[in-house]
Order: C-alpha cells, then sequence, then structure tokens
C-alpha cells in the first residue's frame, strides 16, 4: 500500500514558477527533491525540480533528498501548498516505471492509464487527475496503447493542452487514411444527398481537390506568349479567363521567367489578383471546349495551348495554396479579422465540412467521413509549431497524377528567424507521394547553410539511373535561388526515415543544424 503524506509546503518559485503560473491548484507534478538547505531564519526549505523548473519549497515536514515525489498542488487562502506522495524507496535509485506504478496507485487508476502517465513523468507534465483519465479514455479507443504513447510523448513534450480532442486530432493526424481516400469516401456517402446546398458545395469542392486544372496555369501562359498571327484568337480566350494581352515588357520578361522556370516570376507577370475566380473561370471555358460550344479557331487554339505534358507550374501554385484551400490556417486567420464573416469569401475544405455537419442532416456515414476528415485536419494543424529549438511544419492532401489522386505528404522540420519566418537556410523536408507505377517513395532533403543534400529512398534501381540523369538540371535549379547541390543518392526503401505522419512523432530525428 503506498504510503500517504499529509505534508504540504509553501512555495516560492527559484525559476517564478508562481508568476508564470506554470503549477495550478488541482494539477500533480512529479519532482525530485534535489537539495535541504537552512534559511538564515533557521527554516529548513528544499530545491524541488519539478515539471522543468526549480522551485524552493519551505518545510513543515522532512523529505527525502534525491527521492522522487508525486506533488499535489492545493490553494489555501491565497497561498499554493503542495502535498507529497514518495513515488520512491528512500535509500533507493528512482526507477522510473516504478514511480509510475506509484503514481497509478495514489490515483487509483486503471493499467488503461500507465501510458499517460509515463509519458507525463518523463515531460515533467503538471496535469489534473481528470486530464489524466480524460486521456486514459481516448487511448483505450484506439485500441493500440503501444502506438498511442508516440502520441502522447508528442503532446506532453509540446506542452499542447492535456485533452482527449487534441489527443484524437493528433491520433487521426498520424494513423487516418490518406485524405484523398478519405474524400473518395465522403463523396460516395453524400451521393444521395446532393440536392442540399452544403452537400452540394461540398461535393465540388471535394471534386476540385481530387481533379484540380493542373494545366490551367500552363494554359494562360502560353496563350500570353502567343505569336502576332494568332493574337486576336487568344485575346478571346484571354477575355474568357478574365486577363489581357501583355505589353511588351511584360511579356519579355514573362517569357525569360518561363525559360528559367521562375515560377514566383511567372505568377507575378500573370498579375492575378483573384486565383480562385481565374480556375473557376478556366475550368468553365474547358467544359465549353469539351462540349463542343466554343467557335471553331477558338477551340482549335484552346486544345494546343491546353495540352502539356508538364504541369509543373500549376502543380507549384497548388501546393503553394494547399494549407489555405484545406482550411489549416482558419483559426489563425480568424483570430486576425475577428468574425468569420470576414474570412477570404472562397470557403477552406474545413469550414464546409462544417457547415454540411451542421446544416445538411445528413446520412450517419457521410458525418463519420466528414468528422475523420476535420480530425485529421485539426491534427495537421495541431501538430505544427515548436519542440525547442526546432519547429515543425506538417501537411498532407490530395495531389493528382498520373491516373489517380494520392496524398502528398510532407515534414518540414526546423527552426524560424527571430521575427517569424522560416529559416530556408537550416532545415530538413521529408515527403512522400505514392506513384502509379513505383509506389510509395520517399525523398529527405537536408539544408544546411544553403548546401542541400537529397536522398531518395526506394528499390527500383531505375531511379539511380533517372537521378543521375537529372542531377545537373536539379544543380542548376536550385543555384538559380541560391543554393548549391551537393548531391543525389538513391537508398533502399528500408533505410528510410519515418513517412512524415510518423517522422513527426519519432525521437531524434531532427538532423538539423541550428547554428547562427
Amino acid at each position: 500500500m503506498v504510503e500517504r503524506m499529509e505534508r504540504t509546503m509553501p512555495t516560492t518559485a527559484v525559476r517564478d514558477a508562481a508568476s508564470s503560473r506554470r503549477f495550478q491548484p488541482g494539477q500533480a507534478v512529479v519532482g525530485r527533491v534535489e537539495r535541504v538547505e537552512e534559511t538564515e531564519t533557521g527554516e529548513r526549505a528544499a530545491l524541488v525540480r519539478a515539471g522543468g523548473q526549480l522551485v524552493r519549497a519551505r518545510l513543515e515536514a522532512p523529505l527525502a533528498v534525491g527521492r522522487l515525489y508525486l506533488f499535489e498542488i492545493h490553494e489555501r487562502q491565497g497561498t499554493m501548498y503542495w502535498k507529497a506522495i514518495p513515488l520512491s524507496e528512500p535509500a533507493l535509485a528512482p526507477s522510473g516505471e516504478e514511480a509510475v506504478r506509484r503514481w497509478q496507485k495514489a490515483w487509483k487508476l486503471p493499467d488503461a492509464a500507465l501510458p499517460v502517465l509515463r509519458q507525463a513523468l518523463k515531460a515533467g507534465a503538471a496535469a489534473t487527475k481528470e486530464e489524466i483519465a480524460a486521456l486514459t479514455e481516448a487511448v483505450k479507443e484506439t485500441g493500440q496503447p503501444d502506438a498511442a504513447e508516440d502520441v502522447l510523448a508528442h503532446l506532453f513534450r509540446r506542452r499542447l493542452p492535456f485533452s482527449s480532442a487534441v489527443f484524437r486530432a493528433l491520433w487521426a493526424a498520424k494513423t487516418g487514411v490518406p485524405l484523398a481516400e478519405g474524400l473518395g469516401k465522403l463523396k460516395a456517402a453524400m451521393a444521395a444527398l446532393s440536392a442540399h446546398p452544403a452537400a452540394l458545395e461540398l461535393i465540388r469542392a471535394m471534386e476540385k481537390f481530387l481533379s484540380p486544372p493542373l494545366s490551367a496555369y500552363e494554359t494562360a501562359v502560353r496563350l500570353l506568349l502567343l505569336r502576332e498571327e494568332e493574337a486576336e484568337t487568344a485575346r478571346a480566350l484571354l477575355a474568357r479567363l478574365g486577363l489581357a494581352p501583355l505589353p511588351e515588357d511584360r511579356r519579355l520578361a514573362l517569357r525569360e521567367a518561363v525559360q528559367c522556370r521562375r515560377f514566383a516570376d511567372i505568377i507575378r507577370q500573370l498579375g492575378l489578383t483573384d486565383e480562385e475566380a481565374f480556375l473557376e473561370r478556366w475550368t468553365a471555358l474547358d467544359a465549353a471546349y469539351q462540349s463542343g460550344a466554343l467557335p471553331a479557331a477558338e477551340a482549335k487554339l484552346w486544345a494546343a495551348a491546353r495540352a502539356t505534358r508538364d504541369p509543373a507550374l500549376s502543380l507549384f501554385c497548388w501546393l503553394r495554396r494547399a494549407a489555405v484551400r484545406l482550411g489549416l490556417e482558419d483559426e489563425a486567420a480568424l483570430v486576425r479579422v475577428g468574425t468569420i464573416e470576414d474570412l477570404p469569401s472562397a470557403p477552406s475544405l474545413k469550414r464546409l465540412l462544417f457547415r454540411f455537419l451542421h446544416e445538411s442532416g445528413g446520412s450517419e456515414g457521410a458525418k463519420r467521413a466528414a468528422e475523420a476528415i476535420l480530425d485529421q485536419l485539426d491534427g495537421m494543424a495541431i501538430a505544427a509549431g515548436g519542440d525547442g529549438p526546432i519547429e515543425h511544419v506538417w501537411i498532407s492532401f490530395p495531389l493528382p497524377l498520373g491516373g489517380r489522386s494520392s496524398d502528398f505528404a510532407v515534414c518540414w522540420q526546423g527552426r524560424r528567424k527571430q521575427g517569424g519566418p522560416l529559416d530556408a537556410d537550416y532545415n530538413r523536408i521529408v515527403c512522400c507521394l505514392t506513384l502509379e507505377e513505383l509506389g510509395e517513395v520517399i525523398v529527405d532533403m537536408r539544408v544546411q547553410r544553403r548546401i542541400v543534400h537529397i536522398s531518395i529512398f526506394h528499390d527500383d534501381p531505375r531511379l539511380a539511373v533517372a537521378a543521375a540523369r537529372m542531377a545537373p538540371l536539379v544543380k542548376e535549379r536550385f543555384q538559380a535561388h541560391g543554393y548549391a547541390l551537393s548531391g543525389i543518392d538513391v537508398k533502399t526503401a528500408r533505410s528510410a526515415p519515418p513517412p512524415p505522419s510518423v517522422f513527426l512523432f519519432a525521437d531524434s530525428c531532427s538532423e538539423v543544424d541550428c547554428q547562427a
């Protein structure tokens, strides 16, 4: 039976824990007594390391130096008191697992709570019994307590809210089906609901995600750069797209940007003030072409302009706005503008999912599929942020390549410069994409002092030949942006880093040089 000690002590923080409000009444934290000393007034005080902070405590009862205690935090008449429950024997070095078991018994928690307590202890987290119990229930729901410990470790280490909702979102992001597959399931479940406005709007948005116009920007560029003899027909098509012919200086600048594949410069020369409206016009114009509604001259020119085997520019634009389209920035945008009505007019996938759940009255299957996608989106947004000096950004979204749409997942890991922007000179980027012929391919790119090394992980021997052939072009593209390519290598799949959805939760995976 665990000995319960009714010893209490008012505390003052060596590192100002009280003013930081790190420790709150109702919480408990595991701490070790590091030193006992006598004050100038003759009172005995202890230095307790708890939750990553050193706290000075005036003792009203003796505590053993080196002993591990569970400190339950109480407040009486404005004074914080810590009640100590020993988690290790006085004469023995404290064992982490033994301390976890004693904590479990002290709070009368089931064995299912052990993964939660274990990770809370490792992180030095201050949590309430109610928070531990809620996380325990969420872990039980997964049926995979061992796998859930990685997510719990991430949650406690990052000091995210200790709530079951946060855990479920992170778990869904780590273990959920690819977003392309989830959207396909939701679309199938919503087939009978297309008459409802909220369902219809969501179906259209999902179709855009699964089948975006991947030659839209290439088409616009070709029309703007056509020869003089085709200018009149091109002008008619450009007007349908909301564009106008460029003056000669901008036309020359656009041609140079295309030749050098400077995609950001190309977009600036196009001068699109509303990219979503442009894509809507392109889709309508392409539908008119497909149905035979265009005049013969326009149809012929459109067919030639839209034919491309290299949709890199459109992919660049799609990747650039993927987070906004998914809704991963909705909460941050809402903080900036204040009300939902002031958010950008083009609704994100997340907002459309919320609207569908609250307005459509759809089937249970459709609601479950929508909620699963929302959990994944929330998990991606929550997972982004700092872990000590290293920060993470992680995103996964459907990318149509070849004959099907699969998820493109990327995890960026690095530091932020002072003032907020990501540091492009020191980082690591791990990408994963499932291709129609090759299957899963993982790419690991490390950047140190603007020197780039790329590793491709796959077992197909043809990739090494293709990488060697493409290396000079890749090196040239990096040089155009001020980077040096040190090399591209192809390694076996078994030596690959974890895919982005797992990489984020893995320990010691940064390998990012954080020197100034």
